[in-house]
């Protein structure tokens, strides 16, 4: 099974910090080694022109010029004379000028040779320049960030496409297991809701028995679509729906459940509330929402249903007096497959969100301030 989707982010977010110091290295070493050709070109240039300056004004060559050409440039300068040159000397010379480029005599000392005329050569001498690259420098700071805002950009996308890549592929293999599981589910199910359908209860009990068997068996068909419909989402079928009577027929189903866990379940609702909607799938997110509820207050307390118009749409607040979500629910609760729960599957929220938006609404994950948790829905009201 693919890894999950914290621990994906965290692989690859290690990893593209990883690319970003071996990228600003090499960035680096790359602004470093323009600046050293840069500074070699302007020193050869240098050399070349004070070289045409002494040829032109056919000046003396004696260690005096080069002490005074030494005083004015900063860079040492030996005049040498051909005659004074063995043979091996002067092919090394020649050949260093053929290069025609800065030579690294050590690690203390650069050098470039000028032919002056037919009997002399000038060699300049400098220090290898020390590198002025800072975050200072306007151009070395604006490269930097160019740099990081696209591998910022780049990282994003590959993050982003993997994450996608990640939950298709979790998808694609949950809509296998959806589709085996409907197919071995429905079959008995259907059997057992016939069979409840042709009973004829001979006392009140038995008439509550058969009601609870209808009820639960309504939940597990909704459970089986529920993962149908993860696996294969379509769009609702919209018709006009009382949000009200649909939110009080889930709550009197669960009746029996949320009085189990000790939860009172109180409804705050005008009625009715007219929107476009899928009953089926309202009363799904309904019933995924009360569930929630109720399993996030093991030793029982209070669920709230309440609502009011805003604008044009209707507000319901689902308020429990649980322990409220978590920083991180707050921020990934409606996630696919994100459970804090123990044996969760990380899917309700998921659904109810997807089912509400196919609405047209939006859901909110909050806190209230005198505890517990707030799940906010917004649907828009029926319009002719």
């Amino acid at each position: 099974m693919s890894a999950s989707p914290n621990k994906l982010r965290l692989t690859l977010g290690l990893g593209f910090l990883a690319f970003i110091i071996a990228g600003s290295l090499l960035l680096l070493a790359w602004l470093r080694q323009r600046e050293r050709e840069e500074s070699n070109r302007l020193f050869q240039a240098l050399a070349q022109a004070d070289a045409e300056f002494v040829r032109r004004m056919n000046l003396p060559r004696s260690e005096k010029l080069a002490k005074d050409l030494k005083e004015l440039l900063g860079v040492s300068i030996v005049f040498l004379d051909r005659s004074d040159m063995p043979p091996a000397a002067e092919y090394l010379i020649q050949s260093e000028i053929k290069r025609g480029k800065v030579e690294d005599l050590n690690d203390r000392q650069q050098s470039v040779v000028v032919e002056l005329d037919g009997r002399h050569y000038m060699r300049f001498f400098r220090l290898p320049p020390a590198s002025s690259l800072s975050l200072r420098d306007p151009a070395t700071l604006n490269a930097f960030i160019t740099f990081w805002l696209i591998s910022a950009l780049v990282g994003w996308l590959l993050v982003r496409e993997r994450l996608k890549r990640a939950q298709s592929e979790r998808l694609a293999m949950l809509g296998r297991v959806a589709t085996s599981l409907a197919h071995d589910i429905k079959n008995p199910l259907a059997s057992i809701q016939l069979h409840a359908q042709l009973m004829t209860p001979q006392n009140e009990e038995d008439a509550q028995a058969v009601r609870l068997i209808e009820n639960e068996s309504e939940v597990i068909a909704g459970l089986v679509n529920q993962w149908l419909h993860l696996a294969n989402p379509l769009p609702p079928k919209l018709v006009k729906v009382d949000l009200t009577e649909c939110i009080r027929g889930v709550a009197a189903n669960m009746e029996a459940q949320a009085r189990h866990a000790g939860v009172e379940v109180d409804i705050e609702l005008p009625s009715p509330v007219w929107i476009m909607g899928d009953s089926q799938r309202l009363a799904q997110a309904v019933r995924n929402l009360m569930i929630n509820a109720i399993q996030a207050m093991p030793r029982g307390g209070s669920l709230k249903i309440s609502g009011q118009p805003a604008n044009a749409f209707f507000e319901l607040h689902f308020t429990d007096s649980g322990t409220g979500f978590s920083e991180q629910a707050l921020a990934q609760g409606t996630e696919l497959f994100f459970t804090e729960k123990e044996g969760g599957m990380g899917v309700g929220l998921n659904i109810v969100s997807s089912v509400i938006t196919a609405h047209g609404g939006t859901m909110k994950l909050q806190n209230d301030p005198k505890g517990g948790a707030v799940i906010i829905v917004l649907l828009p009201f029926f319009t002719a």
